[in-house]
């Protein structure tokens, strides 16, 4: 999902407040290659705002002071999709995960970004026939 350099800024285009931070709608290269398109508000993310990440893939959905809370989606480098609720930057709460040809093959809950709970997981049982499912309970705390 992200890199394993620390994100330390390296560009940045668009508008900055007095003490140089971004402020506004701006483009943020960090060292690891990765980028973050969005609002700023002197220098946190808040407001709309996709991530793209050094391995192709993104994150997108709405920042409040530096965090993305709420509805966010994650497109994975090959296009699988997985939307959830993040809290603090953390997907907490429902979750589903579909794959490359929009089949869902996921759906449950997500506790501080481990699978939680009570969880469906989608096989295809062919290519011109549904899905079937599996029923999983996952603990986070094994």
């Amino acid at each position: 999902m992200d890199s394993d350099d620390e994100m330390v800024e390296e560009a940045v285009e668009g508008h900055l407040d007095d003490d140089g931070l971004p402020h506004g709608f701006c483009t943020v290269t960090y060292s690891s290659t990765d980028r973050f398109e969005g609002n700023f508000v002197h220098g946190e993310k808040n407001g709309r705002g996709k991530f793209f990440f050094f391995d192709g893939s993104t994150l997108e959905g709405y920042y409040v002071d530096d965090a993305l809370q709420g509805q966010g989606v994650y497109t994975y480098e090959d296009g699988g999709v997985l939307q959830g609720t993040y809290v603090d930057g953390e997907l907490n709460g429902l979750a589903q995960e579909y794959d490359t040809d929009g089949r869902l093959i996921f759906k449950g809950q997500y506790k501080d970004n481990i699978r939680h709970g009570l969880c469906w997981i989608y096989f295809p049982v062919s290519p011109a026939t549904a899905h079937f499912a599996l029923r999983q309970s996952f603990d986070s705390s094994q």
